[in-house]
């Protein structure tokens, strides 16, 4: 009898993992890539190293992604290889939180299906995978921390470079590791686990060098922005932006976000009580608020980012077993404390399971599986089978039309606005000029003598003016659907020559 009690203790993860690949695969199949996912190919196929480095405050996120993703785009694999490298880093993930996760296995499947791990991060390509990833790995090592220094180290240093809101996770774990080998020097008069934790933790300090390297001058982005408010103000946005963090990810009202806040924070204090070590609950706290004060103040995150302080609560879950048995609190007490907070990620998982399939969510099971987000496949395999390499193409918006470029690594693409070549957004104002058709006409004739029409590549915002004399010109293809990114094209052919 427990010889199979073994044998299903080892099939059920098995068969997770494998449901887990096949759901995901089927969305992978699904999903239609857009802009953000197409930018980052762009650049990381179009730029070098150092000019990334130099782009990178106009994008918004630190280099890691971009260099993971350089050398596939840059030997000239397709696009949606982006698409594979998501999902292959979700897959290492899954399988080691299935593997070594010190959680629940029924709170480990109800995780694995839920958004938390479905669909956003392993389906639509962005960086926040990353982060993912790198959380399940430092909970993974946390037994080993003071053993694989440079390891632990090297981990917190890539977590710096995932994304910008990662740096809370990581600072605060990497404080969290010093200050208590210091206690430990100073308790035992011994430097011996200082002089250990030196050898990795010069490493997410040094990072963070390389991220302030990378954002210096920020504010030179036109895209950048703050908001300036007294400080009962932004007190305020913080609140409301902390609730709306849950409103977002679950669809939950105010009074269930603060009663679910408010039994999380007691029950993860009673624990840091009892364990005399509140660096765990704090990172969960800094990191949360760190999110809704960027919201309030800098920027509105999405629900990728917001997503990411789900994986902080697994590290949590997690590190607060291991603590539970390095210091001899497995007891009853100490079980249920465990099982209590566990039992509020299942909560939240599934509000986030029914939030996913409701209607209200733009980014919804249903979108998932109908593939809505964008018609660039369409205009792209169109361009391809009737326009030849030697046609002029022109875009009217480039970040609308940067994911039909990404599918077309041969073709030149010519703004509208300015009259150059053009691919990745990088959110200058050149890239915001608009012109009228009969500029573009002009512009046409003077620069490609040579050609009798340009294809005019159609998006909302689009920077032309007087749109309406297009409708004399014939349209070649058309998005009959409407799309949740506003990714839809329209190919118009425009003489350049009186006939």
């Amino acid at each position: 009898m427990k010889l199979e009690n073994k044998s299903l203790n080892r099939a059920f993860p098995v068969c997770l993992f494998l449901g887990y690949l096949l759901f995901n695969g089927l969305l992978f199949f699904l999903h239609e890539p857009w802009r953000d996912e197409a930018n980052v190919w762009l650049i990381a196929r179009e730029l070098s190293p150092l000019e990334l480095l130099r782009e990178i405050k106009y994008q918004g996120h630190p280099c890691l992604w971009y260099f993971i993703v350089m050398p596939f785009a840059k030997i000239g694999l397709p696009f949606r290889t982006i698409e594979v490298l998501s999902f292959f880093v979700m897959a290492i993930t899954a399988a080691l939180f299935l593997r070594y996760g010190q959680i629940h296995m029924i709170v480990k499947a109800v995780c694995l299906f839920s958004p938390v791990f479905t669909y956003f991060y392993p389906v639509v390509a962005r960086n926040y995978c990353l982060i993912a990833l790198l959380l399940v790995i430092l909970a993974w090592l946390f037994p080993q921390r003071n053993e694989k220094c440079v390891w632990y180290g090297l981990l917190l240093g890539l977590l710096v470079q995932a994304d910008t809101i990662a740096i809370p996770e990581a600072g605060t774990l990497s404080l969290m590791w010093l200050c208590e080998n210091a206690w430990c020097s100073i308790r035992t008069k011994k430097l011996n686990g200082m002089k250990k934790v030196i050898k990795g933790i010069w490493i997410p300090a040094v990072s963070l060098l390389l991220w302030i390297f990378q954002f210096y001058e920020v504010s030179d982005s036109p895209q950048f922005n703050t908001r300036n408010m007294g400080l009962s103000e932004m007190l305020n946005e913080i609140k409301v932006f902390s609730c709306g963090i849950f409103t977002r990810i679950t669809g939950w009202e105010q009074k269930t976000t603060i009663v679910f806040l408010a039994l999380a924070i007691v029950t993860l204090l009673v624990i840091s009580v009892r364990l005399k070590d509140g660096w765990v609950m704090s990172v969960l706290a800094v990191s949360f608020l760190f999110q809704a004060s960027f919201s309030a103040l800098v920027y509105q995150l999405h629900i990728w980012h917001y997503l990411s302080l789900c994986f902080v609560f697994i590290w949590v879950i997690w590190v607060l077993n291991e603590q539970m048995r390095e210091k001899q609190k497995t007891d009853q007490w100490g079980r249920g404390l465990i099982g209590a907070v566990e039992c509020l990620f299942v909560l939240l998982c599934i509000g986030m399971m029914l939030h996913w399939n409701s209607e209200a969510e733009i980014s919804s099971l249903s979108v998932a599986m109908n593939g809505l987000y964008s018609d660039a496949e369409g205009a792209a395999g169109y361009i391809q089978n009737n326009l030849s390499e030697e046609d002029l193409i022109v875009t009217a918006n480039i970040p609308m039309a940067s994911t039909v470029v990404a599918y077309l690594p041969k073709y030149n693409f010519y703004f509208a606005g300015n009259g150059q070549k053009s691919s990745y957004a990088d959110w200058s104002e050149e890239q915001s000029v608009t012109t009228t058709l009969q500029g573009l006409i002009e512009w046409g004739r003077e620069n490609f003598s040579d050609k009798r029409e340009l294809y005019l590549l159609w998006t909302e915002d689009a920077c032309i003016e007087e749109a309406e004399e297009l409708e004399s010109y014939e349209r070649l293809y058309h998005t009959e659907e409407k799309t949740v990114r506003g990714e839809e094209y329209t190919i118009y052919k425009i003489p350049l020559h009186e006939t």
